[in-house]
């Protein structure tokens, strides 16, 4: 573990006030608000008043009493705040001897008693992933790799929801295809989309019509069962313009209508070539699509039939290969993949039913099944326990017609998921619309009598990403993917870099580095807890706060080590003697840099402990602007003379110390010109 030059002075006074007077409170330091106050400071009001004097009597004899080390300048008192500044060279000269020491600045094991899961992205396998969901992903990912920069064992999971009702007449859809021996021209997973699309559109339509049967519509000389053709869109509309005000159906079932008549022309309009083949399939040999989804739903849960088996599993690897290969795009693994079915077949997702049954903590309204999860929280503490006052909602774990959802899975699955890792913490980052699903899960462990385990399972929530001018919904195939700003990025950025004297094959290679990069830090230094609007153009500029800025700022330091060379200054040298030599600043600009060097460790932990990513985002930045500033003011090779060439060479060399260690945490990769 780093000791910090702040942390020394704050157990200095702790040091010199427990033995002199005892003391219980906290000594707390913060930075003055001017440069001018010093460096540190430490209010001693809540000391003074334990000891019952004055904060200034208190501060004249800690100055008084106390061997300031020579890394002490100057020591003042104003307004009950006792304040220090640290002498440069000595505070400098520390500080870049400890970065050029360590392999990785910042890496430490001060999480290294911690083995931790960390499972996101999580996403439905019926399409591709979407700019939205992409943000659990990124926000995982670097979870993971900043646990795991600490110390700590992380397990990257992802957990394959393959039992969703809305997979089967995705699964229906595609092996229609695949039997007419469909041409496959794009991936999989995107294919795979504009089949979940058309095929539940053609379930909606059919559900429409049903429902409008029930209120009395009768259709004419309709085409097909799972369209809405030019005869049922008068009909349609004439029928319910003529019900009656007072109908209570009436304005849902005319929205309804308008949306999915909307959606219909949408999708014809934009993937004719599977809507349009989908639904002449779909006419001819599918009788009723509703009774064959559900008669597949239960298929597939029961885990009997082989063949609906073999055919859900071979969508869901398709789509779940298509989510690998975008993530692997942007350098984010995972180790393990859990599959939902697996969890289904294992026959403990019964047994948990009966004993929550038997504890009286299953509500039964017909044939669903509620989890009475504010029973739960109260008598068994967990209300108490994290200070809950609201009342919170029951969660159905069985639907009408008597079918498991998903989180009546999620709870066995969480029964055992933190021993296939030994795991002491697990973070499920999932969006934030998941909030009370989550809660049920950890409740219903509380019920089951694992509250220990309950207790160790954490909602990282989010939310969602948005694209500019755009909405985005899976259901109508209407949504950006991560592949799509992947490409968009890499031409914007050749444009920023096409007048430089650069290879084609070099361009390339540049593009997709800051591409990738950019769009992960577009998401990550945003606050989870804000929803993103993204913007593709300030994604990639480099002239704000983006990935391609900093990837541009560790470029640039490169190019001052590369030009020592030719001025006959050896680094390495100057590297080796940097033991043994006191260091020299000029300027504000150094002093400003290297002060938020030395916080990096500091910053990683408190990200770390308040699982906050996007504050080690804006510290890179901040880093990166610093060093702007300092390559401005400060000539580096140019030095007014030899020492001050070594401490800034100094300074250059640990700056792209600290960006690579940021960049790994960030998963943001290097490059070496720009």
């Amino acid at each position: 573990m780093i000791s910090r030059p702040y942390d020394e002075i704050k157990h200095l006074l702790e040091s010199y006030l427990k033995k002199e007077f005892s003391i219980k409170s906290d000594l707390i330091w913060s930075k003055p608000p001017s440069a001018g106050l010093g460096d540190i400071s430490f209010p001693l009001f809540n000391i003074a008043k334990e000891l019952k004097i004055r904060p200034n009597e208190l501060g004249d004899k800690i100055i008084s009493e106390i061997n300031f080390p020579d890394s002490i300048k100057e020591v003042n008192l104003q307004g009950g705040f006792l304040n220090l500044a640290f002498n440069k060279s000595v505070f400098v000269t520390k500080v870049l001897q400890t970065i050029l020491e360590q392999t990785k600045y910042g890496q430490n094991s001060s999480m290294n008693s911690e083995r931790i899961i960390v499972e996101h992205t999580s996403s439905n396998p019926t399409g591709p992933l979407h700019i939205g969901n992409f943000r659990g992903s990124v926000l995982g990912d670097v979870l993971g790799r900043l646990f795991s920069f600490l110390g700590a064992a992380v397990n990257v999971r992802y957990y394959v929801n393959d039992l969703g009702r809305q997979i089967a007449p995705l699964v229906i859809g595609y092996f229609l295809l695949k039997e007419m021996e469909f041409e496959i021209i794009e991936k999989g997973d995107l294919l795979l989309g504009k089949v979940y699309a058309s095929m539940f559109t053609f379930l909606e339509i059919q559900q429409l019509k049903q429902k409008l049967a029930i209120l009395g519509w009768k259709s004419k000389d309709s085409v097909s069962l799972y369209s809405l053709d030019g005869t049922d869109l008068k009909t349609i509309q004439d029928f319910l313009n003529v019900l009656p005000r007072e109908n209570k159906e009436k304005d849902n079932t005319y929205q309804w209508y308008t949306k999915l008549a909307r959606v219909q022309k949408s999708l014809i309009e934009r993937i004719p070539e599977v809507y349009e083949k989908l639904n002449k399939l779909t006419t001819s040999r599918i009788e009723n699509l509703e009774n064959l989804t559900n008669q597949y739903v239960k298929s597939y849960q029961e885990g009997k039939d082989k063949l609906i088996v073999e055919r859900f599993r071979e969508v869901t690897k398709m789509a779940l290969d298509g989510h690998v290969e975008t993530l692997n795009l942007f350098k984010i693994y995972h180790d393990d993949f859990d599959w939902e079915s697996d969890v289904a077949w294992s026959g403990e997702v019964q047994i948990m039913l009966d004993e929550l049954e038997d504890k009286k903590y299953l509500r039964h309204d017909g044939q669903a099944r509620l989890l009475r999860n504010d029973t739960i929280a109260e008598e068994l503490g967990y209300k108490a326990k994290y200070l809950v006052s609201y009342e919170i909602p029951d969660s159905i774990i069985i639907n009408s017609e008597g079918i498991t959802l998903y989180p009546c899975r999620d709870i066995v699955y969480h029964l055992h998921k933190l021993e296939k890792f030994n795991a002491s913490l697990c973070y499920n980052v999932i969006a934030k619309m998941q909030q009370l699903p989550q809660l049920a899960v950890r409740l219903a462990l509380y019920g089951l009598g694992s509250a220990d385990t309950a207790d160790r399972i954490h909602h990282f929530d989010y939310e969602y990403v948005s694209l500019i001018g755009r909405k985005m919904a899976g259901r109508e195939f209407d949504y950006v993917t991560p592949d799509e700003l992947f490409v968009l990025a890499q031409e914007e950025i050749k444009t920023i870099i096409e007048e430089r004297n650069y290879s084609e094959e070099e361009q390339q290679k540049i593009a997709q580095k800051i591409a990738a990069s950019s769009i992960k830090y577009h998401i990550l230094k945003m606050d989870p807890q804000k929803a993103v609007a993204f913007d593709i153009k300030k994604a990639v500029d480099p002239n704000e706060n983006s990935g391609a800025f900093l990837q541009y700022s560790y470029a640039r330091a490169l190019s001052i080590l590369s030009k020592s060379s030719k001025q006959d200054i050896d680094v390495q040298k100057i590297l080796e003697l940097s033991k043994d030599e006191k260091l020299i600043l000029e300027k504000q600009a150094e002093w400003e840099l290297v002060k938020l060097m030395e916080e990096l460790p500091s910053i990683l932990i408190k990200a770390a402990k308040s699982l906050r990513p996007d504050s080690v985002a804006n510290f890179t930045y901040s880093l990166a602007a610093a060093f702007h500033k300092f390559y401005d003011a400060c000539p580096v090779l140019k030095a007014e003379n030899p020492e001050l060439i070594k401490s800034r060479i100094l300074i250059v060399v640990s700056t792209i110390k600290c960006l690579e260690s940021l960049f790994e945490v960030m998963g943001i990769e290097s490059l070496e010109k720009m």
